[in-house]
């Protein structure tokens, strides 16, 4: 039994690992699953305080109070999501371009939707703030260099963007790192270079720095962005917005550098078999996020139910041993 749990906690972990390297947000499905509140609670009580009884050798003391079986065994899964899903990407890339970005286009504009739907208060202020994001981002799209970027400090901070989508239901990270400009050599140069001997530096050297970054950011920049949503939610999830929105120009498939290298060159797409395949697979990348956000949704209300109840079990516990 015990192996059994283990094993569905690692299968959990390569989902989350699936999503992660495509532009949907992999908090969304760790709370599908059911494992989100475990995941995030295993991460923050990754703090020093935890840390001292591994010092003082208390190795199963450590693991109890960080749940690091648990959290070990999920991170495995996404990792080997995370590489397998890389190496198809890699392929479905090269033969069939077009229609893995309309894909994405779906799943991106889906996403944004669902983001959207979360801001409680719309006004002013807030459609401000999606207007800045959309504009800035939107510029950043159509004129940035399409060359990656693989210095030490650039990857480092894609690490950091890249794994607030682990962290933040309804936010992809992958998604801000196609605004970056370091997606494909990330995704589908380095991951891939890790499982052959002869490419296994250029992945650790492009590797080594972003999982720096994501492992800051899960540890550190959890605890923003919860103070962030929680005192900001409403002006964050604009901004989120705008950003993703105006980032769909990196994505859009009918389009190649410019001879400058500093910005594209966007053209209509001719109408054609290939035009409506693009189409349908936009549909279907939206229709896969909108029935993961319904799931999402469903899991939420059911979470927020078991809570309730186990908290008037302990109020009529307490009043039971008050009488």
């Amino acid at each position: 039994m015990y192996l059994w749990n283990r094993f569905k906690v690692f299968v959990k972990g390569v989902l989350m690992g699936v999503v992660n390297v495509v532009p949907v947000s992999s908090g969304t499905i760790a709370l599908v699953l059911g494992v989100f509140e475990r995941f995030i609670n295993a991460i923050k009580a990754l703090n020093p305080k935890n840390f001292k009884y591994l010092f003082k050798g208390e190795v199963s003391e450590f693991s109890r109070r960080t749940d690091f079986r648990f959290f070990v065994t999920i991170l495995a899964g996404v990792i080997v999501g995370m590489v397998f899903t890389s190496i198809f990407l890699k392929t479905a890339l090269k033969s069939y371009e077009v229609y893995v970005w309309a894909f994405f286009i779906g799943l991106i504009i889906a996403s944004v939707v669902n983001v959207m739907k979360s801001i409680e208060k719309v006004n002013v202020k807030n459609i401000i703030i999606l207007l800045i994001g959309f504009v800035i981002s939107f510029m950043l799209s159509i004129h940035l260099n399409p060359e990656s970027n693989d210095s030490f400090w650039y990857l480092f901070v894609c690490g950091v963007v890249g794994a607030t989508g682990m962290v933040v239901p309804g936010i992809s990270g992958s998604h801000l790192m196609l605004l970056m400009g370091n997606y494909e050599l990330i995704v589908t140069q380095a991951i891939p270079a890790m499982t052959k001997a002869s490419t296994f530096m250029f992945g650790f050297r492009i590797l080594f720095p972003f999982f720096l970054g994501s492992i800051v950011s899960i540890v550190v920049f959890s605890y923003l962005l919860s103070w962030l949503l929680m005192k900001f939610r409403n002006e964050t999830l604009s901004a989120l917005s705008g950003f993703m929105l105006g980032s769909l120009p990196v994505v859009y498939p009918w389009k190649e550098p410019s001879e400058t290298m500093l910005d594209y060159v966007f053209h209509l797409p001719t109408i054609n078999g290939e035009f409506f395949m693009a189409l349908l697979m936009a549909i279907i990348g939206a229709v896969a996020v909108y029935m993961l956000n319904v799931y999402a949704r469903r899991e939420e209300v059911r979470l927020q139910k078991a809570a309730a109840r186990r908290q008037k079990r302990k109020e009529k516990m307490n009043k039971e041993e008050d009488v």
